[in-house]
């Protein structure tokens, strides 16, 4: 009965003594939660001290992008009234450049009719004072050439004219006067070489003539061969041919050559300056003095004469073209250009 009163007091002086020490253990745990979260509370505020660190840094760099951002939107508001007032200097050079085109295509047209104005000259120049209708066709050619370039519709008529005197040219007979030229120096460097018809030979020898007589003849016909012998010693009977050539002294002799050649010169210059008269006269008077002087049956003779009757027809004043037409329809397309 004794025990039974202390029973349930040494339960609670127990819980009494494990007070404390639950005490203690929750202000341990307390204090170390305490701790963790101071420790959390520096960890947080250093890295909020960090964000802060970061924004500022963030914000210098937003302050650097919009300051960069104005410069950029400036610039590219000075770009917009640079290339403003660019395309409005290229659109005044354009219209520079549209006139100045315009006004070089004017000169290049008015040149290249100019140039076509000498050419027309020169062909109608060489056809009436020279008498050369091949180097007036060429000048024609070219003309026509420069004007196909200029592409103008208001040339048309002027090329169709050009057309019908460049025919007209080529129909005219072509006399090669250079081949004609060099025949007659050959002509005269063969002259000393031809043979004259009198001249006396080196050795002459006498040739008796004798009456052939049969032997079979009578008395009568060897009598009459003899008289007749003896008789043509004294006389000669020939048919007159006109007066036979008379001998030359070796002085006379140059002088036939000398002349030969001056009338074979005068042809070929008269043919040279396209005086027709004369040289047919010149041609006939040398083709003259050949068959007076020298040998007709020489070769060489004859075939001088020969050239001689060749180049006598030669026509040195053929009819020439009107080419003047071609020149007047172009200076007619000249003068409004010029004014």
């Amino acid at each position: 009965m004794t025990d039974d009163p202390l029973a349930p007091t040494e339960p609670r002086s127990r819980w009494r003594r494990l007070l404390p020490l639950l005490g203690l253990l929750l202000l341990g745990l307390a204090c170390w939660q305490v701790g963790v979260l101071v420790r959390t509370i520096h960890d947080n505020n250093d890295q909020l001290h960090g964000l802060v660190r970061d924004l500022n840094a963030v914000e210098v760099q937003a302050s650097k992008l919009d300051a960069r951002q104005s410069d950029q939107a400036e610039a590219a508001r000075r770009n917009s009234l640079e290339v403003a007032a660019f395309r409005d200097r290229f659109d005044e050079q354009d219209q520079v450049l549209s006139r100045l085109n315009e006004q070089y295509q004017g000169g290049r047209t008015r040149l290249q009719m100019a140039l076509v104005e000498h050419l027309l000259l020169t062909a109608n120049e060489r056809l009436q004072l020279e008498h050369d209708a091949e180097t007036a066709a060429t000048a024609l050619d070219l003309a026509d050439q420069r004007l196909g370039s200029l592409a103008d519709p208001r040339l048309f008529n002027v090329r169709r004219v050009l057309a019908e005197e460049r025919a007209a040219l080529r129909a005219v007979p072509h006399v090669d006067t250079a081949a004609a030229a060099l025949t007659f120096s050959s002509l005269i460097g063969r002259v000393p070489r031809l043979p004259l018809r009198a001249r006396v030979p080196d050795h002459f020898e006498a040739r008796p003539e004798h009456a052939d007589v049969a032997p079979d003849s009578g008395w009568a016909a060897r009598a009459w061969a003899g008289v007749k012998a003896a008789m043509s010693g004294v006389f000669s009977v020939r048919r007159n041919r006109g007066p036979s050539p008379r001998l030359l002294a070796p002085d006379q002799e140059a002088l036939v050559y000398q002349i030969l050649s001056l009338k074979l010169e005068g042809a070929r210059l008269a043919m040279l300056r396209g005086d027709a008269t004369s040289y047919r006269d010149l041609c006939a008077s040398a083709s003259a003095w050949l068959g007076d002087y020298f040998r007709p049956d020489d070769p060489g003779v004859m075939a001088a004469q020969a050239e001689l009757e060749r180049l006598r027809p030669l026509p040195l004043n053929p009819q020439l073209p009107d080419i003047s037409r071609s020149l007047t329809l172009l200076r007619a397309q000249m003068e409004p250009a010029v004014q």
